[in-house]
């Protein structure tokens, strides 16, 4: 599996670097053409939404390449090789999920860095970067940063292997390349029917726990609980973290580990090359 894991990294490296060196470049020339810019005119407008654009265009782009990367062991050649490894079809899944979240964490860390880089080269005041961490130390508990983090790879790998069963699926039952583009009609039905079935049972299950608190409850007594102070027009809750409903949260793991399984069974007994 690792071996497999190198060979992923090695095949993609070269787009992730691309990429990344292109996402440096443009931001390098938005904190230049910012820094001459007049914030009255609009220029502090323009450079917010450029950026925002460039950013979700990276995470675009990294996407559909890691989407792309998948599909292409169910219909282009290189499945032939990728199948006849003596790995499971769950390890096979496995090392194309950590590869994918290795990728973005590399790049949302760079790009992050980079722009503290830039932000205090053009900065028109004094930027300590000290202070910033120790604001942000001060502001954010380590509960929320963590919960924070476990939602956002728990969002993504949910996201991803729902892809990934969506093509295997697509492959089983259409084997007509051209046909399996149908994956992406699969992944929105089946998408939709999870949904709905994580919020139909939050609804007849309606139990919450508070990871402030770690206390079980309803959402009628959490909402008792919130108390809002009004400090020229700062308003402050004594819930930083919002409660999360038992049997909604336990269904999305279970069905996302149920999706994973599923994906490495399809791929391992059920795709005919």
């Amino acid at each position: 599996m690792i071996n497999f894991m190198k060979y992923e990294i090695k095949g993609s490296y070269k787009y992730i670097v691309g990429i990344l060196a292109l996402v440096l470049i443009l931001i390098t020339g938005l904190y230049a053409y910012e820094s001459d810019v007049n914030q009255t005119t609009g220029g502090g407008i323009l450079f917010m939404g450029l950026s925002i654009m460039i950013l979700f265009g990276t995470a675009l782009a990294t996407f559909l390449f890691i989407v792309g990367s998948f599909r292409k062991e169910l219909y282009d050649d290189r499945g032939y090789l990728t199948f006849t490894l003596p790995l499971t079809g769950n390890q096979i899944v496995g090392s194309k999920l950590i590869v994918a979240l290795l990728w973005f964490f590399i790049l949302g860390i760079v790009i992050g860095l980079y722009n503290i880089i830039m932000a205090m080269s053009f900065s028109a005041f004094e930027l300590n970067v000290s202070e910033l961490f120790a604001m942000i130390i001060r502001d954010f508990s380590l509960m929320e940063v963590a919960y924070a983090l476990v939602v956002t790879v728990f969002s993504g790998v949910n996201m991803l292997i729902l892809i990934y069963f969506s093509m295997a699926l697509s492959k089983v039952t259409f084997r007509n390349k051209k046909i399996g583009n149908l994956w992406f009609v699969i992944f929105l039905v089946l998408s939709g029917i999870l949904t709905y079935g994580q919020f139909v049972l939050g609804e007849l299950l309606p139990f919450y726990i508070d990871l402030n608190t770690f206390k079980v409850g309803t959402m009628e007594m959490f909402n008792s609980q919130f108390t809002v102070e009004a400090n020229e027009a700062l308003m402050t809750m004594n819930l930083k973290l919002p409660p999360a409903n038992i049997a909604a949260s336990i269904y999305s793991l279970v069905t996302t580990v149920a999706l994973f399984l599923g994906t490495g069974y399809l791929i391992e007994k059920k795709i005919d090359l």
